[in-house]
């Protein structure tokens, strides 16, 4: 052998050990890349859901808070502002009130009416004097409004199964029509007579609502209610849940919650009859107080003691179960039954309504109470509460969770109310998918 051969550098390989570890190494890296990939594709997915549902709930969020803002609740013994639940004709809502939306429970889909000055209202209107297509620029501007959550297509109503989607829709009566329509038969109440704006919007007279068709510029003239009477024979909804009031979608749950202040001072002097009328809890004046919507037969529903003709009576609640619920009448006196106290626990009383809310500015009748009736010396047919804030809160579903029940609704059963899949599938999806966003609202004009 010769010495240059001898003196070749000898070619090593890679050990066993040394691809094994460079391998596993290779694993990690690439399995950590893999890892951090698919949570930049989730967080993508959610951070779009957000985007997505925060854009539907700040279009119902902020066209309420203008609304209430601009509200019209004049001092004047007549009702402003109302809220009736679908399928309460039952439980203290009117007679004629709509059918169960879908899935929905009362509680979670209100109609809303109010009168107020809206930011996008009308502007002009269809000129009736000319057959050409010119308008004229209308007068005023407090019109007639009206929310509620209906189940059809935006696009084609009502729309097969697989298209119908939950959404919020806001009907806005411009502001001559508001003059000539609806606000007579708010004027025209009376102690014995009284009226809401719930008599106009479901009005069954003929002939005597009329709406602004903008997109055709004229006026259409129905003699069928616009919440609940079908306007057009080729669409079969009614005006409010036309395709030109859709205003977002996928938006399963809309719950107010109305905080009022009371007119009843905290204490007296007073001691002998006539004894006037104070808080049964010694409350402030000026303390807030909640209101709100509850389903009938709910766990905290306690209207089946609210005794006829006995004034109004308030939860107290010390728990979460009906066991810890007690009522007791808030607005008696001089001497009303004690509250429920439970040792060591705080009671919190909240009052509720099942069917429909009529408010005044210096009043609200919950439900059936009748606004005929006149005050006593021992005790009030009404809240004597004044609306100050509305706590408005909505649930919209994410894009994923809106084809999940889209395809589950291909397979379901349609009704009178829309399409509905069973509960259990419903309540899944709207918590697995559902966003939900809250707004305080103040009211400003409240009186003026």
């Amino acid at each position: 052998m010769s010495t240059a051969a001898a003196r070749r550098p000898v070619r090593r390989g890679f050990t066993l050990i040394e691809l094994m570890v460079s391998t596993a190494l290779m694993v990690v890296i690439v399995l950590a890349v893999v890892s951090v990939a698919a949570e930049t594709f989730k967080a993508y997915d959610r951070a779009v859901a957000d985007l997505s549902t925060q854009s539907e709930a700040r279009a119902v969020l902020d066209a309420m808070e203008n609304d209430f803002q601009t509200a019209v609740i004049r001092p004047d013994g007549r009702c402003w502002m109302e809220v009736v639940l679908p399928g309460s004709s039952s439980t203290g809502g009117p007679a004629n009130a709509p059918t169960l939306t879908g899935n929905l429970n009362p509680a979670e889909h209100p109609i809303l009416m109010l009168f107020a000055a809206p930011q996008d209202r009308p502007r002009w209107r269809p000129d009736h004097t000319s057959a050409s297509t010119a308008r004229v620029a209308l007068k005023g501007d407090v019109c007639a409004v009206a929310y509620r959550i209906g189940q059809r297509s935006p696009f084609s109503a009502p729309g097969t199964q697989t298209q119908q989607v939950y959404g919020v829709y806001r009907t806005i009566i411009d502001s001559e029509r508001t003059f000539t329509d609806a606000l007579p038969i708010i004027l025209s109440s009376t102690a014995a007579v009284p009226k809401s704006p719930w008599d106009y919007w479901s009005t069954t007279t003929p002939g005597v609502r009329m709406y602004g068709d903008y997109n055709q510029q004229k006026y259409v003239t129905t003699g069928t209610p616009l919440i609940n009477g079908v306007v057009s024979a080729s669409s079969g909804m009614p005006w409010t849940l036309d395709d030109h009031n859709f205003l977002a979608s996928n938006v399963v749950a809309m719950n107010l919650v109305f905080w009022c202040t009371s007119s009843l001072p905290q204490s007296t002097a007073v001691t002998v009859a006539p004894i006037p009328l104070t808080d049964p809890l010694k409350r402030p004046a000026l303390m807030l107080r909640p209101l709100l919507p509850v389903n009938k037969n709910d766990a905290f529903d306690q209207g089946a003691k609210f005794g006829a003709g006995s004034g109004y009576r308030a939860a107290y609640t010390t728990g979460t179960g009906a066991a810890s619920t007690a009522d007791a009448p808030l607005h008696f006196a001089p001497t009303p039954p004690a509250v429920p106290a439970v040792a060591g626990i705080t009671p919190h009383p909240y009052e509720e309504f099942s069917g429909r809310l009529r408010i005044f500015a210096d009043r609200i009748y919950p439900d059936a109470l009748s606004t005929a009736s006149a005050s006593t010396a021992t005790q009030l047919p009404y809240l004597p509460y004044s609306l100050r804030a509305v706590e408005v809160s909505v649930t919209v579903l994410t894009p994923e969770g809106a084809k999940e029940l889209a395809t589950l609704q291909g397979a379901g059963t349609a009704s009178s109310g829309g399409t509905k899949v069973t509960n259990n599938d419903f309540r899944r999806i709207i918590v697995q998918q559902g966003r939900s966003y809250t707004r305080y609202i103040r009211l400003l004009s409240n009186g003026g």
